[in-house]
């Protein structure tokens, strides 16, 4: 299905209020209507605040975001952003919180119907009336993601909400997500420090370098059909994530060793364990 978003950065930088070090260099920027793409680098790096400039939840100091050629400078229901943590209600069902952005934005008129289609395609079905604090993590994560395809975003916009499920949970997720978005044709952008999970769900992946924070490299992940870790070829885009992500984050060939092992799901990449220090 066609659809999705087309973003543009021109000349995006940013410093925040009070001075100090830029945070964004000059980033000048494509995403292409229904891509998939993904934002990595070490801590404090800018991935995050651009993430929320391309949301319009900040605006860049210098330059501009057009959206399908409109100047962005709020949010928008049309641009979700899913966080870290589902944020749920706790004593509300499973399919009142789906229906919150509906509400909020005078939309419950759709209820009826949007909320068990969203949570059909999230395989929440038969949740529809279970209190939240009654699912488990992955679960609560797919009532999130549920809540934010109830508007129909043209962009969905991940910061990291997956990083604190365990592997096999996440990696289920990652396959969800990816699937759903190209089935309705949603731009996806995340942030990660997963170098797997840029893999899994990405299109394309840009790596930047921090001080001010800038694009050092890009890498096509032109993977076809379903993704998995142990095939060839999502091992030689992880190989060319990690030699960029390690020229980009300036580590030394000690620190590099043993990044390239896809050996286990179980066990934290390397790069992840580096980027969170």
């Amino acid at each position: 299905m066609a659809g999705g978003a087309h973003i543009q950065t021109i000349g995006v930088s940013h410093t925040y209020k009070g001075g100090g070090a830029k945070v964004l260099g000059q980033i000048d920027l494509e995403i292409r209507p229904g891509e998939a793409l993904a934002l990595i680098g070490r801590s404090g790096c800018g991935k995050s605040t651009l993430l929320h400039i391309l949301s319009g939840l900040s605006v860049p100091s210098v330059g501009k975001v057009l959206v399908d050629g409109a100047l962005i400078t709020e949010p928008s229901p049309s641009r979700i952003m899913m966080f870290q943590a589902p944020s749920l209600y706790p004593w509300m069902s499973v399919e009142q919180n789906v229906g919150l952005g509906l509400r909020f934005n005078g939309k419950m008129k759709e209820a009826g119907h949007r909320i068990p289609e969203v949570l059909e395609l999230v395989e929440l079905g038969d949740y529809a009336k279970r209190n939240v604090q009654d699912l488990s993590g992955g679960q609560q994560q797919r009532v999130a993601l549920a809540r934010s395809l109830a508007l129909k975003p043209d962009v969905l916009l991940l910061d990291e909400p997956l990083s604190a499920l365990d592997a096999f949970t996440r990696h289920a997720l990652q396959r969800d997500i990816r699937r759903i978005c190209k089935d309705l044709g949603i731009t996806l952008i995340l942030v990660t420090h997963d170098i797997n999970e840029a893999v899994m769900m990405a299109d394309r992946a840009l790596v930047l370098k921090a001080d001010p924070g800038d694009i050092d490299a890009e890498i096509a992940i032109p993977i076809p059909g379903g993704r998995l870790p142990s095939m060839q070829e999502f091992s030689d885009v992880r190989r060319q994530l990690v030699a960029a992500y390690e020229a980009a984050a300036g580590l030394t060939m000690a620190e590099a060793q043993g990044f390239i092992s896809d050996k286990s799901l179980n066990a934290p990449a390397p790069v992840e364990r580096l980027a969170a220090n």
